[in-house]
C-alpha cells in the first residue's frame, strides 16, 4: 500500500511530539483527577489530542497516495510568523482593534489565493468577530484603542 510522506512526516512528528510531552508531564507534574485538576492534568489532556490527531494523520496517509508538492512559499512562512510577533508589539501601543485588524491582515496576505475585497472582509469580520469573543465575551481587560496613541498631540 502506498504512503503519503507528508502525512506520514506529520503524523509521526505529532505522535512523537505528543508522547515525548505526555511522558515528561507524567514524570514531572501531579495530574490529579478531574475533579481535582493538578497542574499537569491540562498538558497531558493537549498531548492526548496531539497523539490521537498524529493516529489520526497517519491512517489518513495510508489511504492516500503521494501527491505533487506545491512550491515552498516564504511570503506565506514569514507573514504568519510575522502576524503573532505583530500582535504582541501592537497590542499595548495601539489597542485591540488595531492590533487585530494588523495581524489578521498579515495573516490574510500570506494567502496567494485571497483577493483584496475577500481579505478586506475576512480582517473586519474576523477583528469584529474577535473583539466580540474577548472583549464583550471574556471581558480580557485592554483596552480597545489606546487613548494615548489616538488622541491628538498638542505642543
Amino acid at each position: 500500500m502506498a504512503w503519503n510522506r507528508d502525512d506520514l512526516a506529520a503524523g509521526l512528528a505529532f505522535l512523537a511530539i505528543g508522547l515525548f510531552f505526555a511522558g515528561n508531564t507524567a514524570l514531572s507534574l501531579d495530574i490529579g483527577t478531574a475533579e481535582s485538576m493538578g497542574p499537569g492534568f491540562f498538558p497531558l489532556a493537549l498531548c492526548i489530542i496531539l497523539i490521537l490527531l498524529g493516529t489520526a494523520i497517519l491512517f489518513n496517509a495510508r489511504k492516500r497516495p503521494d501527491e505533487p508538492r506545491a512550491p515552498f512559499n516564504v511570503r506565506a512562512v514569514v507573514l504568519v510568523i510575522a502576524a503573532p510577533v505583530a500582535f504582541g508589539l501592537t497590542l499595548r501601543s495601539l489597542g485591540l482593534v488595531p492590533s487585530l485588524a494588523i495581524t489578521i491582515a498579515l495573516a490574510v496576505a500570506a494567502s496567494r489565493t485571497i483577493g483584496w475585497a475577500r481579505g478586506a472582509a475576512i480582517v473586519a469580520g474576523m477583528t469584529v468577530f474577535c473583539v466580540v469573543v474577548f472583549y464583550y465575551g471574556l471581558q480580557v481587560p485592554v483596552d480597545l484603542f489606546n487613548p494615548v496613541f489616538f488622541t491628538a498631540r498638542s505642543s
